[in-house]
């Protein structure tokens, strides 16, 4: 029995320590870390009420607190999405974050480059004060180089004299006598190379980073003078016959040197990281090729920016020639520099971010391609393309006396053109960045920048589309109502007001088009907002509402509008119509929305808002009536003068410039009235409206001459007086002194 009550005991006692040795570390603990129960121990559904009061008992108010936010941090913890998006741009952001830091670190290792250029083109065995003559060397090949290209010109100068003179002067000649030109052009620089090249050949050493350096500096040298010989075959700074721009000779010349300076900045910067990379050892090229692709980049973007607001006014001047320009290129003119300059930043650190953040190989290289593309190449083609397809085929004068339709069919073609330019260019900027549109949309980011990049772009096209046919229907029907109206302006025979104005769709057609272009616009942001998921929803409620407030508080504004509205299905004006409005006349110069503009004869500008109008007379509308009258002698015969009148309207109606202006001959009316000294005569005629006056002067010149000829003189108007007699001179001057001697005496007498 004894070992069995050893067993027990030792049983027991093992278990009592472990008991205590539990409660012992479990106040220890819960004093050290103040250990808080977990929210589930509490909630768990498994304990009754009372053990959960026990629970609750236990716990001090710092714990139930510490339990009640441990709930409100695992809820929201469960609420937040744990999306992909966020993570792969949250690690895109710290990855770009902390190799910016690292770029940074290292850019005054550039100050090591020259040591670095000094010691490999020193060949081996050569003491480094030698180095001068691995300069003397390249500036002697420079030197052969140049003399080949300057004999090459001497030789050749008839070339480019019998090419200057070939071909028209309407863009598409122009265009093809400056290709000819360019080849010739080209040939230049190539002949520089070969011959620097040749010079090279003949005393090279044998030093490989010398021959890299040459190698590089000669194609650097040629990249960069080809696309100089480009940037003059546009602007022809020296060949104005061929200049293919409307700008000066000062302007082309500005033009010219400035793009030049970024392509011979470029094309350097370029060549010389891949000689750099070249001659550096290993473990240091990565990091000064990167430094100095940082620095460079920066300085060269600092270069774009400063040439664009230098070219900003023989920019200008480009986009304003051509085809008469919009109010969108209006606009542009002004706002061009600031847009390229945005562009150019955004591209620049999107080429940061891609190098970077997203570790792209090249991007400098693809942002200096982009810029290429987007702020030369691809404004270039969009603007050549116009006068070179409306040109083509066509002579000066015919070009001026084409008809409307075939210049609407080829301005139509312009914008097609021009479409399938902007897509090969959007293609040609996915290359340029390697974009790979299946792996890009493969990713979940990729996918939803994608899908709402599809849908922006397809909105923004669908509502260029409709635009642009709306835009092409008025202008062609604004065409044919302008060329009706020029016709009937020729017959007016002089520049009176009162003339008819244009058509009904004329007058209306300028309104119809503004209001299209803000109904496109406002339903294409509205759709590109809904394709960013943005609720559109409230946004057309707040317009309802603004609208609505509006309406209330600018009741003389909707007043105006509704009445302006009325008057034109009224059909009460049109433009270019001479109206009577309160005693305001003019000939109507502008319609709005809301008022009208009245040019007087004289020149002011009335402004009359529609609802002021209560009564509103015409004087252009199917035709007018001139009355004028003429003064004769009373011993004239009226008979006689109302035959010579008959007689002059039937020549005015045969003449052939005013014949077919007069819708009533010219005829008496017999006499209207007598005065004290002649017969007053009555003449009228009828005719267009606007002609009126100047009929009239021709009438006068012509009854003149008439009158003349049958010996019948006008009446001029006259005033009789009747002479005082002598008898009766002499009776007034004896009673006028009566009358002072009368005075005299009664002053005497007082």
């Amino acid at each position: 029995m004894k070992p069995y009550f050893l067993h027990q005991t030792l049983i027991t006692q093992i278990i009592s320590a472990t008991v205590l040795l539990t409660l012992l570390l479990g106040v220890v603990h819960a004093a050290d870390t103040n250990e808080i129960p977990p929210p589930s121990a509490i909630l768990d559904q498994n304990l009754s009420a009372a053990e959960r009061e026990d629970l609750l008992a236990r716990l001090t108010d710092e714990q139930v607190r510490s339990i009640v936010w441990q709930l409100i941090r695992t809820e929201k913890e469960q609420q937040t999405p744990t999306d992909s998006v966020v993570q792969e741009l949250t690690a895109i952001t710290n990855r770009f974050r902390v190799g910016l830091l690292k770029e940074l670190k290292q850019t005054p290792n550039i100050a090591r480059i020259p040591s670095v250029i000094a010691t490999a083109m020193v060949p081996p065995g050569r003491d480094k004060k030698d180095i001068w003559l691995v300069f003397a060397y390249l500036g002697g090949i420079l030197l052969v180089g140049w003399t080949a290209q300057y004999l090459f010109k001497r030789l050749s100068a008839r070339i480019p004299e019998t090419l200057a003179m070939v071909g028209g002067n309407n863009f598409p000649q122009r265009l093809g006598r400056r290709l000819l030109l360019l080849i010739y052009d080209l040939f230049i620089p190539v002949v520089f190379v070969l011959g620097a090249y040749i010079a090279f050949l003949l005393v090279y050493g044998g030093h490989e980073p010398n021959r890299l350096l040459m190698m590089g500096l000669l194609a650097a040298i040629l990249l960069a003078w080809l696309l100089n010989q480009l940037v003059n075959f546009i602007f022809s700074p020296h060949r104005s016959s061929s200049r293919l721009t409307s700008l000066n000779d000062v302007d082309s010349q500005l033009l010219s040197s400035r793009v030049s300076w970024i392509f011979i900045g470029g094309s350097f910067l370029y060549f010389f990281q891949n000689y750099l990379g070249a001659i550096s050892s290993p473990f240091e090229g990565p990091a000064l090729v990167q430094s100095v692709s940082l620095v460079g980049g920066m300085t060269l973007i600092g270069m774009i920016i400063s040439v664009m607001w230098l070219i900003r006014r023989p920019v200008s001047i480009m986009l304003l020639a051509g085809h008469p320009p919009g109010g969108v290129r209006k606009l542009l003119t002004t706002i061009w520099p600031i847009i390229g300059t945005t562009t150019v930043l955004l591209l620049f650190v999107f080429a940061l971010f891609s190098a970077i953040g997203l570790e792209e190989k090249g991007a400098l290289t693809s942002v200096l391609k982009t810029l290429l593309l987007l702020l030369m190449v691809l404004p270039l083609i969009l603007g050549a393309m116009g006068p070179l397809i409306r040109e083509w085929g066509v002579s000066d004068s015919e070009l001026e006396n084409l008809q409307t339709s075939r210049r609407g069919a080829r301005d139509g073609i312009v914008q097609a053109a021009r479409a399938v330019v902007l897509l090969l260019a959007l293609i040609a900027l996915g290359q340029i960045w390697h974009i790979d549109i299946v792996k890009l949309t493969a990713s979940s980011l990729g996918e939803r920048v994608a899908g709402m990049g599809a849908q922006i772009l397809v909105t923004i096209a669908l509502a260029y589309i409709l635009w642009a046919a709306a835009k092409r229907w008025i202008s062609s029907a604004q065409v044919d109502e302008t060329a009706d109206d020029a016709e009937e302006g020729d017959a007016h025979a002089g520049s009176d007001p009162g003339g008819q104005g244009l058509s009904r769709a004329a007058t209306v057609l300028p309104l119809l088009r503004g209001f299209l272009f803000v109904t496109i616009c406002v339903v294409a942001v509205m759709a590109i907002l809904a394709s960013l998921g943005v609720n559109i929803g409230p946004l057309i409620a707040a317009a309802s509402v603004i609208g609505l407030a509006i309406g209330f508080g600018a009741q003389t504004l909707v007043a105006d509008i509704i009445s302006g509205v009325f008057f034109l299905i009224d059909d009460a004006f049109r433009k270019g119509e001479y109206i009577d409005v309160g005693g305001s006349t003019g000939t109507v110069e502008k319609i709005s929305i809301r008022s009208m503009q009245l040019r007087h004869h004289n020149g002011p500008i009335h402004t009359i808002p529609y609802s002021t109008v209560s009564t509103l007379t015409n004087f252009s509308r199917d035709w007018v009536i001139m009355k004028f009258e003429l003064r004769v002698h009373f011993e004239q015969d009226v008979e006689k003068v109302r035959k010579l009148i008959k007689k002059v309207g039937k020549e005015l109606l045969n003449d052939p410039e005013h014949g077919s202006q007069f819708l009533d001959g010219l005829k008496s009316q017999g006499v209207n009235r007598m005065d004290d000294s002649a017969f007053v005569i009555r003449c009228k005629f009828s005719a267009k409206p606007g002609n009126q006056w100047a009929l009239r002067r021709v009438a006068y010149a012509k009854i003149q001459e008439a009158f003349a000829d049958a010996g019948i003189q006008f009446a001029p108007k006259r005033v009789v007086v009747e002479a005082v007699t002598s008898k009766l001179a002499v009776a007034g001057a004896a009673v006028e002194a009566l009358d002072s001697e009368d005075n005299a005496n009664e002053q005497d007498r007082g």
